[in-house]
């Protein structure tokens, strides 16, 4: 079959949601190779969105159910397919290649993944994962910044998000363990990343993640927020997996970063706010500030509304509480998709796939 089974799982991959578009070098051809065999590069063409059993895609394939059924088993566990259980069955369906393929390969990473991965974001991911409206995630303030007279929506809320889930995982993050495998480490946990639900047992049972309780995963929270990291949950209500990122490792906010206005490139409902009197010019937010939205003018901090994303880590280390996180008005809040469906159908409209 050669490289026309890659190209043809390529296209397959592109035309999902989140897209996965051909480069000039082929470097997402030699990604493809070194993830799937051509005899599971194949399978990934046949499989479909919508989630089956073994049994019916054997059906519809014509083979036999129990070799179809391990060969499908053996995929989900190398993270090229997603697996889960519903109604005592098990279900198969295509993933995504981000999110979804590239996070599942945490546990089985080496160099040469990472230099492919690495290669093929700058020459193309980087522009896909930004390009339209509907990003696949968001940016929520971190708890302790949130003014309790406030009226926080519980998709916004860190504590609520977490307290409604009946599964929580706890996972390395896949892009600072890359770029400890670049010999770039990062001063950030690496156990950071929260996955949920049915997602979540997907992690536990591949043995890249394990079961914490919601107390240890409320204390994840203020660990993430010690080392400032952003937290950007999936962009739904009902979210499956949360990741906390720093500008410095994760390929999103790289992305979201290079922009000239990544206020505009997420989906946030706060901004930070300066009080000049109270502001020392101590500059310990310069430092906390994962975008760069803050400068200093005449030795006081100013947020550059531009690029600021509504985290709120500039507003927990500030000695004097001269900063605070804004609400922004009715018209301009955001409200997410009830469901990650909904998510990516936008983004599947947004990119012409629909």
């Amino acid at each position: 079959m050669g490289d026309g089974v890659y190209e043809k799982l390529r296209k397959h991959l592109d035309s999902m949601q989140a897209g996965f578009p051909k480069t000039e070098s082929g470097v997402e051809i030699r990604l493809l190779k070194k993830l799937f065999t051509e005899e599971e590069a194949e399978m990934a063409c046949r499989m479909s969105v919508m989630p089956e059993t073994a049994e019916q895609v054997a059906k519809r394939l014509g083979r036999d159910p129990q070799e179809i059924a391990d060969f499908l088993y053996r995929m989900s566990k190398k993270g090229l397919l997603m697996r889960y259980k519903a109604g005592g069955k098990t279900f198969y369906m295509s993933a995504m290649f981000i999110v979804g393929i590239f996070e599942y390969q945490v546990g089985n990473l080496d160099k040469e993944f990472v230099d492919l991965v690495h290669q093929y974001s700058r020459e193309a991911m980087y522009r896909e994962m930004i390009r339209p409206e509907t990003p696949q995630l968001r940016v929520v303030p971190v708890q302790e910044s949130l003014d309790t007279a406030m009226e926080i929506a519980p998709y916004d809320e860190l504590r609520k998000i977490l307290s409604s889930q009946k599964v929580i995982a706890l996972a390395d993050c896949i892009c600072r363990k890359m770029s400890r495998i670049d010999g770039k480490p990062c001063h950030a946990p690496l156990e950071s990343c929260l996955v949920f639900g049915a997602l979540g047992e997907f992690y536990i049972e591949n043995g890249i993640a394990r079961q914490i309780t919601l107390e240890e995963a409320f204390d994840v929270l203020k660990r993430n927020e010690e080392a400032g990291l952003v937290p950007s949950p999936a962009n739904a209500q009902r979210v499956s997996g949360m990741c906390s990122c720093c500008a410095c490792c994760c390929e999103l906010l790289k992305a979201i970063k290079l922009d000239a206005h990544p206020s505009r490139k997420v989906k946030s409902n706060y901004f930070a706010r300066v009080d000049g009197e109270l502001c020392t010019g101590c500059e310990i937010c310069l430092e906390r500030c994962q975008m760069e939205a803050i400068k200093m003018a005449d030795e006081k901090a100013v947020i550059d509304l531009d690029r600021c994303v509504g985290c709120g880590l500039c507003v927990t280390t500030c000695p004097t509480e001269a900063l605070s996180l804004v609400q922004k008005s009715p018209g301009e809040i955001y409200v997410p998709p009830e469901k990650a469906f909904e998510t990516y159908l936008r983004i599947a409209i947004e990119r012409g796939k629909i």
